[in-house]
């Protein structure tokens, strides 16, 4: 039987470079007679992702208003690396996309971290001490006129503070592309996007649960916190098809990496705070 042509009467079995789609939908398995499932209503697009798509998926409805959202965090939290699995297998329709769901949960999780800023940040004083950076004489001069500032009033230091974990969301989101070469650097075998896709969920469930943290409570500040570092070596195993052994032998030089990283973000947005007029 012949192939058709993209030229031919059925256009939308071809991408616009000319390669042929899939004739089954990747969401649902459903036969296509279309550019979208009949079964699902996914678009036939092809399984490999870009950049740009990945870019495009996070803009869409209000994430809380979609039915979808439980399936998506049920099958975040309790299927580590599942979601990310069919993100690149092309399973797109029944889930919130990798981007717009991160960027929802850290606009809740820092939301509700702004609202105490002074649990956030501690900022502790001593007058006798004495700042001297010889080789960065304008940081030394921002850094003494800060700190003098802090020394006041009590609202200097929780407009500090205020100022501060305003500049988290941003350190944050610049963390996720760095992870994601750092996910590269263990395994090099897969694409970029794809370390990518399991970096944005690996930060949504961070969020989650440094969000379960808040609760003034010591189980859930303990659950908060020991979740997502469960969380992460299922998903590696999962998401790389990789053994056990191999997954935690990978994990340990790169949560200590992944710190390195967190350290310098955190480092950055108290600098562009000690920096801001």
């Amino acid at each position: 039987m012949d192939v058709p042509s993209p030229s031919g009467s059925e256009p939308w079995r071809f991408s616009r470079s000319g390669e042929p789609l899939p004739d089954h939908c990747l969401d649902c398995g459903a036969l296509l007679a279309g550019p979208y499932c009949g079964n699902c209503g996914q678009k036939n697009e092809l399984e490999h992702r870009s950049l740009w798509q990945l870019v495009k998926d996070a803009v869409g409805p209000a994430v809380l208003l979609e039915g979808k959202l439980w399936r998506t965090l049920g099958t975040l939290l309790l299927r580590p690396g599942a979601l990310s699995e069919a993100y690149t297998e092309g399973k797109r329709s029944r889930y919130i996309r990798p981007l717009r769901l991160y960027l929802w949960v850290s606009v809740l999780f820092f939301g509700a971290l702004a609202l105490r800023p002074t649990q956030a940040v501690k900022v502790e004083l001593d007058k006798e001490d004495e700042i001297h950076l010889p080789y960065a004489p304008l940081l030394e001069r921002k850094l003494k006129a800060k700190m003098e500032a802090l020394s006041s009033t009590e609202s200097a230091r929780e407009r500090f503070g205020r100022e501060f974990v305003g500049l988290l969301p941003k350190a944050a989101f610049f963390l996720v592309p760095f992870s994601a070469l750092l996910l590269g650097l263990f395994w090099w075998k897969r694409a970029y996007v794809e370390h990518l896709v399991l970096a944005l969920h690996g930060h949504t469930v961070l969020f989650l649960g440094f969000g379960v943290a808040l609760v003034p409570l010591a189980p859930f500040h303990a659950v908060g916190i020991v979740a997502p570092l469960v969380w992460l070596p299922f998903a590696f195993r999962r998401f790389y098809r990789s053994r056990w052994w191999v997954t935690l032998l990978k994990a340990v030089p790169l949560a200590m990496l992944y710190l390195l990283l967190v350290s310098a973000a955190s480092l950055g947005a108290l600098f562009a705070t000690i920096l801001k007029d």
